[in-house]
């Protein structure tokens, strides 16, 4: 629309922004900008107008001022606060999140829960803030779209640390999450709140580390039970259909913790919650915008940062069709992440949400499993029962080299338990 048009939009997504059209003030900008970046870990934004390219700032550079550090005082009473909550408590519980996950804090967490005997849960934007195998793990929270103990569990605690938490709509069930703050704790990188006090320059992980300090201990509570298909053999049928909770239950005695999950927007992150992941931040997800065409870029990122996982792919045929071209780049850069398309012929979150024959849910069909022959590397697998399903990952776990894509065909109206849940409790909402 104008020349700020494209600032406007970065503005809003992230933690900092700035453009560099003052030369007197570029200096200032540029650390506010990333030193904002650095305390929140959250994306910032430096726009450089192409007229200022070889423009000379004005003013001497200040090297930046020092870290962030909490007030002493207010930390103490912070401290000394929750601590006499959670001494009090009788059944408390710890619901982490992807603050855990960004600023390093699992060990932290991990030594408050397990030094107090705290069980923790987390949310689907947190999944794998702790290994899901972990004796304390009491499941993943959803407000009353996920599994009914769990939510139970959490939601009758008498003490809720919300650590690291973003008070979002699919954090919260689509805002059906019944958490009284009256009886939450609730610290993030921004905010530190008490039930209803609130503590001003106190860090989260100076909280959390005070926590750990304070040598809590609560009374022992029994967990909600695993999920059946958590802990139950695979019992193949080779030549029945596949459909996505068999793909999910075949994951799940395959995964080991050389891989990372990534699953897209839609019933591959739903589904996915049913996944049990090993060891800690193994799982991303765009579980805050849910935002469609995350999951092939999001794989590229992934095994540059961190060569020594594999990105398990999971994503549905409409997100493919948007960004999923980006296996160009992977093949490019010799990358063997493993690629499971879920070909329904659509959109099929909207099917579920909007039911009847809605023609605008449905795609053009690709030969998803021929790209590789158009991109020049990797392995296509046409998948259409259980069979096909297990010889195609047994093979592509087994070759290293290049990138494996997984065409799994399912059928129009094949759908999580997580996604039906979902979808009963918004339509009882709109």
């Amino acid at each position: 629309k104008d020349f700020r048009t494209q600032f406007e939009v970065f503005r809003r997504l992230c933690v900092a922004a700035t453009d560099l059209t003052d030369r007197s003030a570029a200096f200032r900008e540029i650390d506010r900008v990333l030193e904002a970046v650095v305390r929140y870990r959250r994306p910032g934004y430096i726009e450089l107008p192409r007229d200022m390219v070889n423009v000379v700032p004005e003013g001497s550079w200040a090297p930046a001022p020092p870290p962030p550090a909490s007030d002493p005082d207010a930390l103490a009473e912070a401290v000394a606060e929750a601590a006499r909550r959670i001494r009090a408590a009788r059944s408390p519980v710890i619901l982490a999140d992807v603050e855990i996950h960004r600023f390093g804090l699992q060990g932290q967490l991990l030594a408050l829960a397990e030094g107090a005997g705290i069980p923790i849960a987390t949310t689907i934007l947190g999944k794998s803030v702790i290994s899901e195998r972990h004796p304390l793990f009491a499941g993943l929270y959803e407000g009353a779209t996920g599994r009914e103990e769990v939510t139970r569990f959490v939601e009758e605690s008498d003490l809720v640390l919300l650590l690291g938490a973003f008070m979002t709509d699919l954090n919260l069930g689509i805002f059906t999450a019944n958490l009284d703050p009256a009886r939450c704790i609730y610290a993030t990188s921004e905010t530190l709140r008490i039930s209803h006090h609130h503590f001003h320059d106190v860090l989260l992980s100076d909280f959390l580390q005070g926590l750990v300090e304070a040598g809590l201990k609560t009374p022992p509570r029994s967990l909600p039970p695993r999920p059946e298909s958590a802990d139950a053999p695979f019992v193949l049928q080779p030549d029945a259909p596949i459909t996505i909770e068999r793909v999910i239950a075949r994951l799940n005695h395959g995964l080991n913790e050389s891989m990372v999950v990534i699953a897209e927007a839609g019933d591959s992150l739903f589904a996915s919650s049913d996944l049990v992941i090993h060891r800690q931040t193994e799982y991303v997800a765009p579980a805050y915008y849910t935002s469609m065409g995350f999951g092939v870029p999001a794989a590229l990122g992934c095994m540059v940062a961190r060569p020594d996982l594999r990105a398990v792919v999971l994503l549905g045929d409409g997100a493919f069709q948007m960004t999923g071209m980006e296996l160009s780049t992977i093949v490019r850069r010799g990358l063997a992440p493993i690629i499971i398309v879920f070909d329904n012929k659509g959109y099929g979150t909207e099917r579920l949400l909007h039911p009847g024959e809605w023609s605008f849910n449905d795609i053009q069909p690709w030969a998803y499993h021929r790209l590789p022959e158009v991109l020049g590397g990797g392995t296509g697998y046409d998948v259409h029962t259980e069979g096909e399903f297990d010889h195609a990952l047994r093979t592509a776990w087994a070759d290293g080299r290049a990138m494996s894509l997984l065409h799994v065909r399912l059928g129009p109206s094949d759908f999580s338990n997580a996604l039906k849940r979902l979808a009963e409790r918004l339509s009882a909402r709109v």
